[in-house]
Order: structure tokens, then C-alpha cells, then sequence
């Protein structure tokens, strides 16, 4: 990064778009399907093309959605047209390859471990320049969409607890800016949770509101378990669960209740860590939390953990269709040196629970 390329926050605008979805192995396969793109709606093409990366939507390559700004929608057997939300997105510009734009990337990773920002898991590129003959001079514009993790809490504040409870919950939080720093975020995320503490004991209630903030699966992975569900039931849905240990971790059933344990997300770190911090960090997924590992009982509530929790909370309601209940077992911020949950689905899977 340099001062005339500048990593910046913006707000992308709500743009209509006519795109095709589609699984990719390599980015090779990526400027056909454009060039068809623009042949197909080229009369009402009004920008410059672009793609949508999906994180870890499919197993094998990449999910990618290439797509055209178009001034009226285009409908065919594989071009659909959709409104591009508006979305918050830290911005850098690309000069050089389209192979080499991971480097852009992480210097927009390295930025955002400074500041009050976390991603979601999409990212899009809009090709500015493509010069086939001198892909050195691609100018490409790569957009990494942002995680609003305290606009989310609020919301789920209110949703479990009223307008009230929000407003005491998010004090402070209108001063949240593009240049909060990381170390200013994580203190009022620490008040926050001790503010939402004070409101209710009821860790049901609080892990709905916080939960609220987690990321959420991939769309098309909780799709596909959905219709095993639909053919095979839960049992059909672990299995398949089992056969990718890196994003489901292995959940094991005991009657209504499914059991399961976080992988590290630094293994290495995690075995080699030569003290129960180092370990503790290794373990984690979450960088907000990392400050607070050092010493136990932690000045960070473990009620920000429901956050971790509503990762799985949000996959198992998809694939049901149902509400479901998750609680902790082990926290970091408990002082356990792993995370693992109870997720209790509805006994009959009709909506009843279990006294």
C-alpha cells in the first residue's frame, strides 16, 4: 500500500446486476464466462464487469457469480439479474494480474487487524482495466465486504430485549468510526457484553441477541443439507458432516442433542504452543478475543462467545427450517482451553422441546 494507492472504506451503492453463478476450478475459466456475459447483454451493459467470490461455499474450486452493472434485467436459462445490496467494504486497487490479486488482498487482511473491522465471507472484484497481452497493467478494483458485527448486535438486542436494552447495550457505539482502532473496538465490545450482562441473567435470551452478530454459513452448503435432511434426516445431515471435518468438525448425536467441538484454527500453534496462552491464541478463531486470553477470569464476558455459538445456531435452523437451542460447555473465556457446544434440536422435530 502506498499513499496514492490507498486502502479506503466505502459504502458500495445498491446496483442491479445480471450475472451467472457458477463453480469454477481456476481463474483461467473466469474471463470466457464475462466475454459471454457481455455478448449476451451488451445492450445494457453500464459498467465494468465484475466478479463475487463465495468463501467456502463449495467443496472443490471456487463459487464465483460474474457479472455485468446493466441499466434493465436479463432473464435467459442462465443469466439471472438481481439488485446488489448496499454493503460497507474496504477498497484497494489491484495493478498487475489477475492471479497475483491475493497479494491485495492480504494487505487489506494485514489493514483490518488494526482497525474496528471485521469480513465477511465475500469479496468482489471489479476488473477496471484488462489488457490480455499485458496482464501486468490489469487495473482491478478488489472490494473485501465487511462484517458489521456491532450494528448486528444491536439489532439482535433489540429483537430479544426491547428497544430499551438496545439503547443501553450500544452506548457508545455511534462513535465508532472507519478510524476506531482495533484496541478502541475491543474495549467497547468488552463494556457492551458487561451492559448486556447486567440486563438478564437468562443466557437463552442472551445468546439469541448475540448470536444475532455470528457470521452465517455459506447459503449453498446450508441448501445441500437442507434437502439430505429433507431425504435422509439428521443422521443423513452428519454423515455428510463427517465427510468434511474442516467446516463441520465432526458432530455427534446424542438424541436430541448434537455434540461438538471447534477445531484449532492454528493446529500447528495449538499443539507446539509452549504455554497455555500461546495455546489459548492458537486455538481461537475470533481476533477480538485474542486480547483477553491472557489472564483468568477474563475482563471480557463469556457472553461474547455466543457470537461463536450462533455459527452453528444459524446452520442448524437453516437446515431444519426450525428454532434450536445451543449453550456452551467450554469457553476460552471460561478458562478451558477449547470451545465446544450443545446444539438441542426439537425432540420431534415439529418445534417441542423437552421439558
Amino acid at each position: 500500500m502506498t499513499p496514492d494507492n490507498p486502502i479506503i472504506y466505502k459504502r458500495l451503492e445498491p446496483v442491479l446486476i445480471a450475472g451467472i453463478k457458477t463453480r469454477v476450478e481456476n481463474r483461467d475459466q473466469i474471463l470466457p464466462i464475462l466475454d459471454h456475459l457481455r455478448q449476451e447483454c451488451r445492450d445494457f451493459i453500464c459498467d465494468d464487469p465484475m466478479i463475487i467470490l463465495y468463501s467456502g461455499a463449495v467443496r472443490d474450486g471456487i463459487l464465483v457469480e460474474a457479472a455485468f452493472p446493466v441499466s434493465h434485467p436479463v432473464e435467459t436459462d442462465e443469466i439471472h439479474s438481481r439488485l446488489l445490496d448496499s454493503a460497507p467494504a474496504l477498497v484497494h486497487v489491484h495493478i498487475g494480474s489477475h492471479q497475483s490479486i491475493r497479494n491485495s488482498v492480504l494487505k487489506i487482511y494485514e489493514y483490518l487487524d488494526q482497525h474496528a473491522w471485521t469480513t465477511s465471507l465475500i469479496r468482489r472484484e471489479i476488473y477496471r482495466e484488462i489488457h490480455p497481452d499485458e496482464p501486468d497493467q490489469n487495473v482491478t478494483e478488489v472490494q473485501v465486504i465487511l462484517h458489521e458485527w456491532d450494528c448486528l448486535l444491536g439489532e439482535g438486542v433489540e429483537h430479544v430485549l426491547g428497544r430499551e436494552a438496545r439503547q443501553t447495550v450500544m452506548q457508545g457505539a455511534d462513535g465508532i468510526t472507519p478510524a476506531t482502532t482495533f484496541q478502541e473496538y475491543v474495549d467497547w465490545i468488552r463494556g457492551a457484553m458487561d451492559r448486556l450482562d447486567s440486563l438478564t441473567n437468562d443466557d437463552e435470551k442472551k445468546c439469541r441477541a448475540v448470536s444475532h452478530c455470528a457470521h452465517v454459513f455459506p447459503q449453498e452448503r446450508i441448501d445441500h443439507l437442507r434437502v439430505i435432511y429433507q431425504n435422509d434426516g439428521v443422521d443423513g445431515v452428519l454423515k455428510d458432516m463427517r465427510a468434511d471435518d474442516f467446516w463441520y468438525e465432526k458432530p455427534i448425536r446424542v438424541g436430541n442433542e448434537i455434540h461438538m467441538r471447534k477445531n484449532p484454527y492454528d493446529p500447528e500453534g495449538y499443539v507446539n504452543g509452549a504455554t497455555t496462552a500461546e495455546r489459548r491464541k492458537a486455538y481461537c478463531h475470533c481476533s477480538f478475543v485474542h486480547p483477553f486470553l491472557e489472564e483468568i477470569p477474563s475482563q471480557l464476558s463469556p457472553t461474547f462467545c455466543f457470537c461463536g455459538a450462533g455459527w452453528y445456531r444459524r446452520l442448524w435452523e437453516g437446515i431444519l427450517g426450525q428454532v434450536v437451542r445451543i449453550h456452551h460447555v467450554e469457553t476460552l473465556l471460561r478458562g478451558n482451553e477449547k470451545c465446544s457446544f450443545v446444539i438441542t434440536l426439537p425432540l420431534d422435530m415439529t418445534g417441542a422441546y423437552p421439558d
